[in-house]
């Protein structure tokens, strides 16, 4: 571990500082503080918003894998400190101690998890389901509790969570107030607050 600890790299991050752009360096992110997006735009500009690392996170673990480029980008919102770890050093590692494979395949498994269920979602899903699901998601990815009063540790416009639906903010705006009318979530200056969260999760369920 310490000499895995001495190859990465320590990086205190402004605002929007882009992170792994560098595709010569096979690195993970490990995510000691602050808040970091991952989203892609496309060469017309619009923007897909897909989750938010916080600290303890250690991604992409795609990256381990060889000849695998990066789908996504990585940007650290102001403040966040991360550290940039050589894959070749973490893959030391996990040989040198088998065991620590299976909390990799544990990470994979769910993110898989969480993958298959929302393309069903947004397939079969009504916009209000496909809302509460994303916030759900958003909660496990970062490590956030489900339950009456929580918030998600970072911010998160209207615009933002509408990149991450693929829909209009008039659309979602509509979902939004209604989930906010029951008591459910709302989303307010830029902070989500679980209110209800079983019955978040029921929404999530319900096509």
């Amino acid at each position: 571990m310490e000499a895995l600890a001495a190859a990465g790299r320590r990086l205190h991050c402004r605002r929007r500082t882009p992170l792994l752009h560098d595709h010569a360096r096979r690195e993970v992110l490990a995510v000691v503080s602050g808040v970091v997006e991952i989203s892609r735009t496309s060469p017309e500009g619009r923007k897909h918003l897909l989750t938010f690392l916080v600290a303890g996170t250690v991604a992409p673990l795609v990256r381990l894998l060889e000849d695998t480029s990066l789908e996504y980008g990585y940007t650290a919102q102001a403040g966040a400190v991360v550290v940039c770890l050589p894959c070749a050093a973490l893959l030391a590692v996990l040989d040198a101690t088998p065991l620590l494979w299976r909390d990799i395949a544990r990470a994979g498994l769910l993110r898989q998890r969480d993958s298959v269920a929302q393309l069903q979602a947004q397939a079969l899903g009504s916009l209000r389901q496909r809302v509460a699901a994303t916030l759900m998601s958003l909660a496990r990815d970062t490590g956030t509790p489900l339950r009456d009063g929580q918030h998600l540790p970072m911010k998160l416009s209207q615009a933002d969570l509408a990149t991450m639906l693929g829909v209009s903010r008039q659309t979602l705006n509509k979902t939004l107030r209604q989930l906010a009318e029951e008591g459910i979530a709302s989303l307010s200056y830029r902070r989500v607050t679980f209110l209800d969260a079983a019955g978040l999760e029921r929404a999530g369920r319900d096509a």
